[in-house]
């Protein structure tokens, strides 16, 4: 019965004029490019509590270790660092690049190319700030070899966690955190949290996000306030160029980390909304 009907579809194939099989060639074309797009993109509207544009998820059996593994190898890493001198920094970097390809291999196929380009933007944004801005310098004034795929991780728990937090948590992190930047503002201590509060609010307007960045504003605070507390870095009390003061660290620091979850996400939908190329055509004989 299968062989006939395969005959069957294979003369009515036949049958079709050149233009007909074309049309049909390119109409199929199009509704797989459409289903790829779609399933990389959706919008609260849909019920499911994706983190972002990465509907990917893991099986619970691989998700609960590897978030335990993200979570000890940044803690961990980070107090090798400081107490190990530059061959504690060198075995933490070769570790952390080693979960960085553990993750690539055990998460979600769609999560693949957030993850490089998190890693691009990352490299791009610690040389920036640490090493031309002089926002803030590491124990041993460079920039560690563990810390780009760090933020990878960062990403990774984000990712993760940011689907299990209630819609509450995307009001109240936002509201803290304009209330701590007004305190900080009168006082006077901290008056760079008022620029990066704002820039933390921009993020919050991309609606397919907005609970990965609130989840993201406090992981990456709790980082912070560890390494700086640590000694892994410090952030300059003046602020170079812009004359603002920072505490170490600023408590809006997370804004930082919102902003390249942001470009991670504009960086994947550009590169997905790409124009496929088109096939080419044989020169006829």
């Amino acid at each position: 019965m299968t062989t006939t009907h395969k005959v069957e579809a294979g003369q009515l194939w036949g049958l079709l004029s050149p233009e007909s099989r074309q049309n049909q060639v390119r109409a199929t074309r199009c509704e797989a490019r459409v289903a790829v797009e779609t399933s990389y993109f959706i919008s609260d509207l849909e019920p499911r509590p994706s983190a972002l544009a990465f509907p990917g998820h893991q099986s619970p059996v691989t998700e609960l270790p590897n978030l335990a593994l993200v979570v000890s190898s940044l803690a961990l890493g980070l107090a090798v660092d400081q107490y190990a001198g530059l061959a504690g920094q060198l075995a933490v970097s070769v570790w952390i690049w080693g979960v960085f390809f553990w993750l690539l291999r055990t998460s979600p196929r769609e999560w693949r190319q957030p993850f490089y380009a998190c890693l691009v933007w990352a490299t791009a944004g610690e040389i920036f700030m640490s090493l031309v801005w002089g926002l803030y310098t590491y124990r041993l004034e460079n920039i560690p070899l563990f810390i780009p795929p760090g933020h990878v991780l960062m990403f990774y728990l984000g990712l993760v966690l940011a689907p299990q937090v209630p819609r509450a948590f995307m009001a109240l992190v936002p509201a803290a955190a304009v209330g701590y930047a007004a305190f900080a503002w009168i006082i006077g201590f901290d008056t760079i949290s008022i620029p990066l509060i704002v820039l933390f609010i921009l993020c919050m307007l991309q609606s397919e996000g907005r609970r990965l960045y609130a989840v993201m504003f406090v992981a990456s605070l709790m980082l912070e306030v560890y390494g700086t507390w640590i000694g892994n870095w410090v952030w300059h009390a003046e602020v170079p160029y812009l004359g603002f003061i920072s505490a170490n660290p600023p408590i809006a620091a997370g804004a930082f980390y919102c902003a390249l979850d942001v470009l991670v996400g504009l960086t994947v939908r550009a590169i997905r909304q790409r124009p496929a190329l088109p096939a080419t055509v044989p020169a006829a004989v």
